[in-house]
């Protein structure tokens, strides 16, 4: 890992509790440009004057209390954002395209015009969760996007629509950025793997409650308007609700919620700080997007967010056309993707179960979730049309794709220090996020139906890269963590963590801070 030069000057090898006043200064206040700004900080010095020290009963009560007021609310938020992205999917399947006069190339775009949005929201409205509180700009955002999704049906041609989801992605680029930056204000570092691949699994459970909802829309009979537009009409009213939850009861950090007493206000956030990447900071710092910009995991994340994301942009948007293609009917097509969504949910809460149960385990997991995806589309590739069966279970495995990137998200929650480098570190990845999903629809082309050749080659191709770039995403940050120890000693005693955990407060990157490991 790169260290400022201020650091670098005092850096000798030895344990980390010799080493002098310079050090400390240099590491923990040199790069903070004010005090300013820390959430948390107060509560924090409390704990620290007092000595306190959270027990594994508080961390287990203080983590049941987390689940219980903020977990659903992400979820929902995860969820409702994937619903109401990818209804593009279900109002194809009952006349969306036609109803709209549209080329297959044209209703591509539809796809990809929400990741443009996405990409221009994609950095202010991060900017928004860092100077506002969370739950206002949540819940103002979500209003506007529900409202977006409920006017969808009276958009009647192809610029209209496109306007329509240009803006829709431009709202919900708040959630997943958010979402990945929230978890690490909330949890402590072990329980953050789990929680957000619970979270990220709401995008399995959204598919499943999306294709009943379709499903039962394919039941109504004599309907008053046509079927497609149900979709909309009814997924935006309930994200217009889910608002109203978010204004009134999602508060900003730790240090605002309602539902802890001071004194678990003051643990919450200790809790929190012995990552040693503090809690959250207001204040914009130039110089931390320097660091992020010079820091080889921003651009490892970067190109395995584009890999991974051009499978997705296939995946997500066209799952019910390539499950039809292979042989089945329309209704059959949307209860079958829902059962993808099943596969989907199963890995994302087996591997964030793993990587909370056991140490080191994220970069193995990512590589088994991707080694998996590969498989699944070489299948998907080369099986012949009339093994239907087993070409539906290889596109069902490829949900395994969500392991990789949601795991990738948990890296910058609990590797990267600074909260405007962690926003920014965010916004980089979620660039590629958006690239990949705008060019992925078009690899799938209109004239190759049923099988989609280069499409399933392009998710194939996808997944290599994105493999390779996360395992030497592991190798680089195991290389970073013996050159530190063998630089500036290991972090072996208890004021040595302490110490750390003060710099995280401090708002200080992982390059100032080191205690980081």
């Amino acid at each position: 890992m790169s260290t400022p030069e201020s650091i670098e000057k005092t850096s000798e090898t030895g344990s980390l509790r010799d080493k002098g006043t310079e050090l400390e200064k240099a590491a923990v206040f040199e790069a903070a440009s004010s005090e300013e700004g820390n959430v948390g900080l107060h509560e924090f010095d409390i704990a620290k004057q007092s000595g306190i020290r959270v027990t594994p009963e508080q961390n287990r009560r203080l983590a049941r209390k987390i689940d219980v007021w903020i977990l659903p609310m992400l979820c929902l938020a995860q969820g409702l954002s994937y619903l109401d992205k990818t209804a593009l999917n279900y109002a194809n399947l009952y006349g969306m395209k036609k109803a709209l006069h549209l080329s297959g190339d044209q209703f591509s775009w539809f796809a990809s015009i929400f990741y443009l949005g996405y990409l221009v929201g994609n950095y202010p409205d991060s900017w928004l969760l860092q100077h506002f509180p969370t739950g206002k700009v949540l819940a103002t955002t979500t209003l506007i996007w529900g409202t977006i999704v409920i006017t969808t049906p009276a958009c009647t041609n192809f610029a209209g629509t496109m306007v329509n989801r240009f803006f829709l992605g431009l709202l919900e680029a708040i959630v997943t950025p958010g979402l990945t930056v929230l978890t690490s204000i909330w949890y402590a570092q072990s329980e953050v793997p789990f929680r957000a691949l619970i979270w990220y699994s709401f995008n399995g459970w959204a598919g499943i409650f999306g294709g009943f909802v379709a499903y039962g829309i394919g039941h109504i009979e004599n309907p008053q308007i046509a079927l497609w537009k149900y979709i909309f009409l009814i997924l935006g009213g309930i994200s217009i609700l889910f608002a109203v939850v978010l204004w009134f009861f999602f508060p900003d950090s730790p240090v605002d919620a309602r539902f802890f007493t001071p004194e678990e206000k003051v643990l919450a956030v200790k809790r929190v700080a012995e990552a040693k990447l503090g809690v959250k900071n207001t204040q914009f710092k130039w110089y931390q997007i320097r660091h992020a910009l010079i820091d080889p995991k921003t651009w490892l994340l970067f190109v395995a967010s584009i890999a991974a994301q051009i499978p997705n942009g296939i995946v997500s948007n066209f799952s019910t056309i390539v499950i039809k293609g292979m042989g089945f009917t329309t209704l059959q097509s949307t209860l079958l993707d829902a059962a993808s969504s099943g596969v989907q949910i199963a890995s994302l809460l087996i591997a964030g179960w793993v990587c909370m149960r056991f140490t080191n385990m994220r970069v193995i997991t990512m590589a088994a979730g991707n080694i998996t995806c590969i498989i699944a589309a070489a299948c998907l590739t080369y099986l012949p049309s009339e093994q239907k069966w087993n070409r539906l279970i290889a596109f069902w495995f490829t949900s395994f794709q969500s392991v990789g990137f949601s795991l990738s998200l948990v890296m910058i929650s609990n590797n990267i220090g600074g909260f405007t480098k962690k926003t920014f570190t965010t916004a980089v990845t979620f660039i590629g996020y958006c690239v990949g999903n705008i060019i992925g629809p078009h690899f799938l082309i209109d004239s190759e139906a049923p099988r989609y050749t280069t499409g399933t080659t392009a998710m194939f191709i996808g997944y290599v890269i994105k493999t390779t770039a996360h395992l030497a995403l592991g190798l680089y940050m195991l290389w970073s963590n013996i050159k530190r120890d063998r630089e500036q000693g290991k972090v072996t005693s208890y004021e040595d963590q302490l110490k750390g955990e003060e710099a995280g407060m401090h708002d200080l990157t992982e390059f100032e801070n080191p205690y980081h490991r």
